[in-house]
């Protein structure tokens, strides 16, 4: 109720005309395709575009952002008035993807799919409705996987849980919107952050988790300058018949009785073991520097039944992510404080900065997965448990109408040097793990991995053909038989995947995807096991 009356009066604050408040789904060809608008100067570059799904309004819908991707191949949604005019309905489009491995596991930020061999598929569909200032996006998505077994040994991998199926809500909302704020219930996936493969806290890795969103829907202009916000109270829960991601695959059980999840504590009610999260981000827009943007991510979560029994007030016990970052005056302490709640938290500080006139940006994401005790320790030892992404993106109009899109984005997620002297183990462990239906919520290509991706691309409207390359280091720099090994692993996994990206237009539907040829070198640290896997992906979707 607290949360509520907080949120109305923003709504009264910030009030202004209705508009429509249809978003843009996370990873789609559209959002995909934003960016590249911005970077082309057609989209508007006060959009900071760190806080997605982007929110379309009544002067720039999706039918916009279809006719600036190609404005000779004019795209039109359906879109009837209802109730005399006092509400809209659109058909979303229909979306068919489908992933296959023949080999391994390869693959992350398709919300729903699992880490598995073989094929599987997720089929997506929905209608948007908007009178006054309600909205309602119902888009459930369904996902099927012959999920077979795969090679694996006690380090990477487990027997598989054989065929599975599942319907999720998938990019779903409903929200009261006026002006520039919106108020809502949804599962919609989120991305945080400027990477465009990897995500530090928030991606569309995972199937999207249920909570409560208070967030802008567009930058709120200040006289020094703009700022966007997104609020997020959520419910992540987990799936028995999914093996765990950030545990690299071994286990489908995250022991609730100690903090890493390690061993076995017996059977447990999955739907009663859930866990609470709260999480924020804030992007500023400095006035006299346009296209720069500097923002922050702060991520807590804990099991419900600890918070439950806690005797901290609501906005200690709810909204973590507003007080102490720093432990010295930390109020919720961890498992092994004997302390009720036990928060773990993930922070992270971002930036991007956009040349309009050279078609092109840079960017980086620094995060940090366990706390700084005060100041003098976080300057003594700013990389302890620190992870970043840092990448680039550059635009070359050719004739015609045509451009180049070259792009590189390099993201680190094993630890830094000192853990050698202290170790803060990898991101998305402890306290439940930072998944959602057992996949990564943050960056999909895996705890404790690093991975250096380049694309070049050719664009012609909706028409783009490229060349991906992807080098992946697999936890290098991991504990093995309890001993440090120096900095790295005695027996490293690397992968390496080249291929084609592309996308093409015929009529109403709009496929893209790519075939990529993957080597994976002392796979599953194994010595001299080198294995080959082909990897295709192909979205497949119908605009009404």
């Amino acid at each position: 109720m607290k949360l509520f009356l907080f949120a109305c009066f923003f709504l009264v604050v910030f009030s202004g005309s209705f508009v429509r408040g249809q978003t843009v789904t996370v990873g789609s060809f559209t959002d995909d395709g934003l960016r590249q608008l911005q970077l082309q100067g057609k989209l508007d570059l006060r959009y900071s575009l760190l806080a997605r799904p982007f929110f379309t309004d009544a002067s720039f819908t999706t039918d916009s952002i279809y006719q600036l991707l190609d404005d000779n191949n004019l795209l039109v949604t359906t879109r009837k008035p209802v109730f005399g005019g006092k509400g809209t309905i659109e058909l979303l489009p229909v979306t068919f993807t489908t992933r296959f491995n023949s080999n391994h596991p390869y693959g992350w930020n398709q919300p729903g799919l699992l880490q598995a061999k073989g094929l599987q598929n997720r089929i997506s569909a929905g209608v948007y409705f908007t009178s006054g200032i309600l909205s309602v996006q119902f888009k459930p998505e369904v996902v099927t996987a012959g999920n077979p077994e795969f090679e694996h040994n006690g380090l990477y991998g487990a027997a598989s849980t054989g065929s599975y199926q599942k319907l999720f809500f998938g990019q779903s909302s409903i929200r009261l919107n006026k002006g520039a704020v919106s108020l809502g219930l949804s599962t919609e996936n989120l991305w945080w952050g400027p990477g465009m493969y990897n995500s530090l806290l928030m991606s569309n890795n995972a199937p999207g988790f249920a909570h409560l969103s208070f967030n802008t829907r567009r930058p709120l202009i200040t006289p020094i300058g703009n700022f966007e916000w997104q609020i997020v109270m959520g419910k992540l829960v987990e799936d028995p018949n999914v093996l765990l991601e950030n545990k690299n695959l071994t286990t489908t059980y995250y022991n609730p009785e100690t903090y890493g999840g390690e061993g076995n504590s017996g059977p447990y009610d999955v739907k009663q073991k859930w866990r609470y999260l709260n999480a924020l981000t804030l992007t500023y827009n400095p006035k006299w520097v346009k296209g720069f943007f500097i923002g922050l991510n702060r991520v807590a979560y804990t099991y419900n039944d600890k918070l439950q029994k806690s005797n901290f007030d609501f906005f200690h016990k709810y909204f973590p992510t507003f007080f102490n970052a720093l432990r010295e005056n930390y109020a919720y302490g961890t498992a092994f404080d004997n302390n009720p709640i036990g928060y773990k938290q993930i922070f992270s500080v971002h930036f991007r900065y956009v040349f309009p006139k050279a078609h092109a940006e840079i960017y980086s994401e620094y995060g940090i997965h366990d706390n700084s005790y005060n100041i003098r320790d976080f300057t003594l030892d700013p990389q302890h448990a620190a992870a970043y992404t840092i990448g680039f993106k550059k635009l070359k109009e050719l004739p015609d109408n045509k451009w180049l899109d070259i792009a590189g984005e390099l993201t680190r997620m094993s630890e830094q040097v000192d853990y050698t002297v202290r170790t803060s183990g990898n991101w998305y462990l402890y306290q439940g793990g930072f998944t959602n239906q057992n996949r990564i919520i943050g960056a999909g290509v895996g705890s404790g991995n690093n991975v250096q991706t380049f694309r070049i691309t050719h664009i012609d409207g909706f028409k783009k053909i490229g060349f991906s390359f992807q080098s992946i280091q697999h936890d290098p720099t991991a504990i093995v038989g309890g001993l440090y090994t120096l900095g790295l692993r005695t027996i490293k996994w690397n992968d390496i995947s080249y291929g084609l990206i592309g996308q093409y237009r015929y009529k109403q539907f709009i496929i893209n995807g790519e075939l990529q040829m993957v080597h994976s070198k002392n796979y599953s640290w194994e010595k001299d096991k080198n294995l080959s896997n082909f990897y295709g992906l192909i979205n497949l979707s119908y605009i009404w």
